[in-house]
């Protein structure tokens, strides 16, 4: 079923994302078309299908050992900070008054 221009501004305010008019009938277009590729996807007879985790049978997770070594001081941490106080970053609140109330 597809999804109409109410469910993805729902979606998108959701996600604190503005779009305009014009950019919501895309993305609602967009959102749309990936759904019927899903659905066509969801169609095919798999019976028998091994589920393929990873194309390159030899990768395996490339870490680096956790070793012990000094941090950054506050002034080098801060340098490129647009607001501090203190030793913490000030940021704009991401919630509305009203949903603080909840």
């Amino acid at each position: 079923m597809p999804l109409t221009e109410t469910e993805v501004r729902s979606i998108v305010s959701d996600a604190r994302i503005a779009l305009s008019d014009t950019e919501l009938s895309t993305l609602t277009a967009e959102l749309n078309q990936i759904l019927q590729n899903i659905d066509a996807i969801n169609e095919l007879d798999l019976t028998g299908v091994q589920p393929t985790y990873h194309p390159l049978a030899a990768t395996g997770n490339v870490m680096r050992n956790d070793v012990l070594a000094p941090s950054l001081s506050l002034s080098e941490v801060f340098a490129n900070a647009k607001s501090y106080q203190g030793s913490q970053f000030k940021v704009p609140p991401i919630l509305d008054e009203m949903e603080d109330s909840r």
